[in-house]
């Protein structure tokens, strides 16, 4: 199944990078949008991609820089299924229907197209507060890998709930933002640890994980690491 990475904090030459992330799942499924609806657009005309290729959005998480793309996909195809957590905003919310977009409210796991399915929401915390996150599971060609926006309820309670919910077993990959940054290297050496004992076979932290955790995270999974920015493009 094809991975498309479209927003990034870094990026290939000739595409736009930013805060944000978003990536395209089986030339269909957009998952979360990025930071500006400018660096998304542009990078999807780079990548060969359109708007009508798009079957749904999932959003992982209500901040900014996950869903600032959002609002211009809906201006340009009304109709459009956005995946949401029950306790997202009612201001995101109530955007997306006046927008015109068909708010999908993702109270547990859920098969959104063949072999694609979202977790639903899952506890988390960031600043001391409430925010819940859900994650994309993909049943693809080389097995079974999550996409995570940042993790916030932790990596590994994210394929804790994958494994009980979706009957994830052994994991391909995992990629996304895993929200490491100022975390230090002996509790990253435990998450990569938690990983490996999932089996999961290739890691690509990115976004919001951090460089020393992409740098550790590396020497750990050698040629499994993938280093993922905005432009590259994968199968799973």
């Amino acid at each position: 199944m094809n991975v498309k990475i479209l927003c990034d904090s870094e990026a290939d030459k000739g595409l736009l990078s930013g805060q944000g992330f978003a990536c395209l799942v089986d030339g269909k499924i957009l998952f979360d949008t990025g930071e500006a609806s400018t660096s998304l657009v542009e990078n999807m005309h780079h990548m060969l991609v359109s708007v009508d290729d798009i079957e749904a959005v999932v959003i992982s998480h209500d901040h900014w820089d996950h869903t600032s793309g959002l609002w211009e996909i809906l201006r340009r195809r009304r109709g459009m299924k956005v995946y949401a957590c029950p306790s997202f905003s009612e201001t995101f919310k109530r955007c997306v229907g006046e927008l015109g977009g068909n708010l999908i409210v993702s109270e547990g796991a859920v098969e959104i197209t063949k072999n694609i399915f979202v977790t639903g929401e899952i506890a988390g915390t960031y600043n001391e507060k409430y925010l819940p996150e859900q994650a994309l599971v993909i049943k693809g060609e080389k097995g079974v890998s999550v996409l995570t926006g940042c993790a916030h309820p932790g990596i590994i309670n994210v394929l804790k709930y994958a494994k009980n919910r979706i009957g994830v077993e052994d994991l391909y990959m995992v990629f996304g933002g895993f929200h490491l940054a100022g975390m230090g290297r002996e509790a990253i050496g435990e998450i990569i640890s938690g990983l490996k004992k999932f089996g999961v076979q290739k890691a690509g932290p990115t976004h919001c994980s951090g460089d020393k955790a992409k740098r550790i995270f590396c020497g750990k999974y050698l040629d499994n690491f993938i280093d993922i920015k905005a432009g590259n493009e994968f199968q799973v």
